[in-house]
């Protein structure tokens, strides 16, 4: 069976930038922030194969002079507390290379009860190190990223770590913290953050019939999506087939 993989239009598809100042603007952004979601629900359903069972999306229109933005969190049915959340819009972070400065961010995080909140509700107790992931991948490789993320530890407490851009032309490259203390140490920063810059230019640069058959990215095993999952969190969604 092969799976329609769900990803982002082209970069401008959306508005350059992406608001509701007008009409057809707000028609596009409205567009954007569909297509986010269905992304995000499929890359759940494709996780769901490997024990993230559960899941919640949340949509936030934000007003007329920003994108919004989608959110989702993933977990395991037996494991409440470790969850990946992974959150897409236009932003002022670089990583994406998009002119509508569209970003996919993803972390690992551990959570704890919220309560008093009239439903099962969370809070962020840490959280790991962020990883921008290429804007352009399809839902399949976004649940392929999103599955290595989960094996991350969390950042400890006082711990200023740097982050991760997760490119389909150039792989997994390593941003380290911007806390410098050496020229060496600002060398090495600028070199890296260049590097994934770069490469962020280059993936967004890809037109969409270059990002389907022959990609650089990791294979995909292509399979049926999953049974629904359940809602669990005040204001989420849980994926779908």
């Amino acid at each position: 069976m092969k799976v329609n993989f769900k990803k982002l239009a082209a970069d401008g598809r959306y508005g350059d930038p992406i608001s509701g100042y007008t009409g057809h603007g707000q028609a596009l952004k409205e567009q954007f922030l569909r297509d986010a979601r269905a992304l995000l629900k499929q890359a759940g359903g494709i996780l769901a194969r490997s024990g993230f069972t559960e899941c919640s999306v949340r949509v936030n229109p934000a007003g007329p002079a920003v994108s919004g933005d989608v959110a989702a969190d993933f977990w395991r049915a037996d494991d409440l507390y470790n969850t990946v959340y992974c959150t897409i819009g236009a932003g002022a972070v670089l990583f994406g290379g998009r002119r509508d400065g569209l970003i996919i961010m993803a972390r690992k995080e551990r959570r704890a009860d919220q309560p008093g909140r009239g439903r099962t509700a969370y809070r962020t107790l840490c959280m790991g190190i962020n990883q921008w992931i290429d804007p352009g991948m399809h839902s399949g490789e976004l649940a392929a990223e999103l599955l290595k993320i989960a094996g991350l530890p969390e950042a400890w407490p006082g711990v200023l770590p740097g982050c991760t851009y997760r490119s389909r032309t150039a792989g997994c490259l390593e941003v380290p913290s911007a806390a410098i203390r050496s020229r060496e140490e600002a060398l090495q920063w600028k070199s890296a953050l260049g590097a994934a810059l770069e490469a962020s230019r280059r993936d967004a640069s890809r037109v969409p019939e270059e990002m389907d058959e022959g990609d650089s990215g990791p294979p995909v095993r292509q399979m049926p999506l999953f049974e629904a999952g359940t809602e669990t969190e005040a204001g989420g969604e849980a994926c779908t087939a």
